[in-house]
């Protein structure tokens, strides 16, 4: 489920990406995005609010206020509040978006941002589970974004989007590989991932959700420790404020035996911990945990990693469930060590029944049959 997700949300960041000091108001813009992504979600909705009033006929500035809205609700409101927010919010964009296309056909940027503002409305249905909804506007989404990045290639940021659509696309289906080939997509994950690797080094903002990406797929689903590093270190410093990254930040220390540093960071998390929402604890303390049970049984000290496993999966309400199976993976690893094989087995099976892109669950498929040894 987490992989349609994954998708949707590319389609959010896209409307960023295309931002260039080229428009009146594209700095402000900027500032709210840069509060957007540094988890200062209440003081982009003012930045954004305030662009919008000034710079009406910014391309970019509706959907990015949009965006900041959904998010900042995200942070503080139950998950059917942040969809009412979302919506109402679709509501009042999009047809703008449709006027200024209409008024403005040479400037492929309103295409671009009404492309953007239909996948974003399938991504409520998914998230609501309304499966035929959820086709049309993320038909449509995909085929106006494809549209203006076909037409032009020199915006490296349009990679992205196209990237992670092909990835995914080769984990899945042969049908579905022949659905995207029919858009003129490649449908192997090297072709995706290069695709990624391009916004990552060359893209304006694609960039920054491209280093997210690609530090999620290189820690946990095709796993390049070094480059998890690499990126997921450039978002922490850039937006030490944003918990999600500097988690995959400190991950990627562990799993590179940087032990120190590691610890310096995690320590920094308990800290930066007390200062998130209720809403983002209920949803952050497992992935918290998980850090600090990874951090512990790479020191040898099994209980204390089996402590926090437990709580980790005992107490795991967030929306991704990679976390989760890393934790189930983890927990079977600690058993295995510790003798206890039925309860390592009970551990990988449920590891396996989540069935998502994970490596863990592949190691958990290996662990079953031949116990774990460090």
């Amino acid at each position: 489920m987490y992989k349609y997700r994954k998708i949707f949300s590319v389609i959010l960041f896209l409307s960023f990406y295309q931002i260039k000091a080229a428009e009146p108001g594209d700095s402000l813009v900027w500032e709210g995005v840069y509060a957007f992504y540094n988890d200062e979600t209440e003081t982009a909705v003012n930045i954004l609010t305030e662009a919008r009033k000034e710079f009406p006929l910014n391309a970019a500035v509706h959907f990015t206020w949009a965006s900041a809205r959904w998010l900042h609700s995200q942070a503080n409101d139950p998950i059917e509040k942040t969809y009412i927010v979302l919506n109402r919010d679709l509501d009042v964009i999009t047809p703008l978006y449709k006027d200024l296309v209409e008024k403005y056909p040479d400037n492929p940027l309103y295409r671009l941002y009404l492309g953007s503002a239909e996948g974003l409305r399938a991504r409520v249905y998914l998230g609501q589970k309304k499966w035929f909804k959820t086709l049309i506007p993320a038909y449509l989404g995909f085929k106006i974004t494809k549209g203006v990045a076909d037409n032009y290639p020199e915006i490296k940021d349009a990679m992205l989007p196209i990237g992670v659509v092909e990835y995914y696309v080769a984990l899945r289906s042969s049908i579905l590989k022949w659905a995207a080939s029919l858009f003129g997509l490649e449908t192997t994950k090297e072709a995706g991932l290069a695709k990624m690797e391009v916004a990552a080094k060359y893209g304006n903002f694609a960039r920054i959700e491209a280093r997210s990406l690609l530090s999620f797929i290189y820690l946990w689903e095709a796993p390049n420790f070094a480059r998890a590093l690499e990126h997921s270190q450039i978002l922490a410093k850039q937006f030490p404020k944003n918990f999600y990254f500097v988690l995959m930040y400190a991950e990627s220390l562990i799993k590179t035996e940087d032990y120190v540093q590691a610890n310096t960071v995690l320590l920094q998390l308990n800290k930066d911990f007390m200062d998130l929402t209720p809403t983002q604890k209920f949803q952050m303390k497992s992935y918290l945990d998980y850090e600090w049970a990874l951090y512990w049984f790479e020191q040898n000290q099994f209980n204390k990693a089996l402590t926090f496993t437990e709580n980790s999966i005992k107490d795991y309400q967030a929306e991704l469930d990679i976390y989760l199976t890393n934790s189930l993976l983890l927990l079977g690893n600690i058993q295995d060590i510790l003798g206890n094989s039925n309860k390592a087995k009970i551990a990988y099976q449920k590891c396996i029944a989540l069935d998502n892109n994970s490596y863990a669950v592949l190691l958990a498929k290996k662990y079953i049959d031949k116990p774990y040894k460090k």
